[in-house]
């Protein structure tokens, strides 16, 4: 078994990432369906068996983990059966076939019992050479849940919208309310999307008060109120860290 303390994410510019995904898309023609039928795109096309495990989220902290076998995905089966639950779930087997695509030679060298071996393998590994691994997969996910000229058509979609009302300005804030409207659409919806709604939102009460809003001031003048931030970003205080960075 290779040692985790020595593992080194490898290099994958984003730019690579989405050719990745976009070859991932054009070759199965779910991966091109708006919303992306990314469940039957990993059962049906990359023939990845979707495993419902019980307590996968309150014992591991996760939805879904790709196994080393390369040849299924655990899922949380409160996730599975919740459909209330469906855009996280399809959110993380979306990551999970980044995983797959981008870190293949990663995970086929590892040979693990369980999976929570194989979970205790990748929490060893050092946060900074994960959180390369993390972010190339979520990078990859985001992309393929959100197809860019879907996306580009709804942009210009709003901008046609807000231009018909007599905004003339395609940047007011009118016409970034209606692409959130389109964005926020159960076809575009993802963790990335939200976490960039959310951010979006806060930044604009920031420029109307003067200076960064407090969670009292986002709960009185917003409709999404800090509640979501702290579910999306695990905590109030670590999307202030979060917004701290962006800055």
């Amino acid at each position: 078994m290779n040692d985790p303390g020595k593992f080194k994410a490898p290099f994958i510019p984003k730019e690579r990432i989405w050719q990745e995904t976009e070859k991932l898309r054009a070759a199965h023609a779910a991966g091109r369906k708006v919303p992306v039928q990314v469940l039957e795109l990993a059962e049906f096309d990359l023939g990845l068996e979707l495993i419902p495990a019980e307590g996968l989220r309150e014992e591991l902290e996760i939805d879904a983990l790709l196994m080393d076998d390369l040849k299924s995905i655990l899922v949380d089966r409160r996730a599975f059966m919740n459909p209330r639950m469906e855009y996280r779930l399809r959110f993380s087997v979306a990551h999970e076939i980044g995983h797959l695509i981008l870190h293949r030679d990663i995970y086929g060298r590892q040979k693990h019992a369980s999976a929570r071996e194989w979970f205790d393998y990748i929490s060893a590994i050092p946060d900074v050479e994960y959180g390369w691994v993390e972010w190339q997969a979520y990078e990859f996910a985001g992309r393929l849940l959100v197809p860019p000229d879907a996306l580009r058509q709804a942009f210009q979609s709003a901008i046609k919208s807000a231009q018909a009302a007599g905004y003339s300005d395609w940047l007011a804030d009118r016409v970034i309310d209606l692409f959130y409207d389109q964005t926020l659409d159960t076809s575009f919806i993802s963790s990335h999307n939200i976490r960039r709604i959310l951010m979006m939102q806060f930044e604009r009460l920031a420029r109307r008060l003067g200076h960064p809003p407090t969670k009292k001031e986002l709960d009185r003048n917003c409709l999404i109120g800090s509640d979501i931030y702290a579910t999306c970003f695990g905590s109030w205080k670590t999307f202030e860290k979060t917004m701290a960075t962006e800055i």
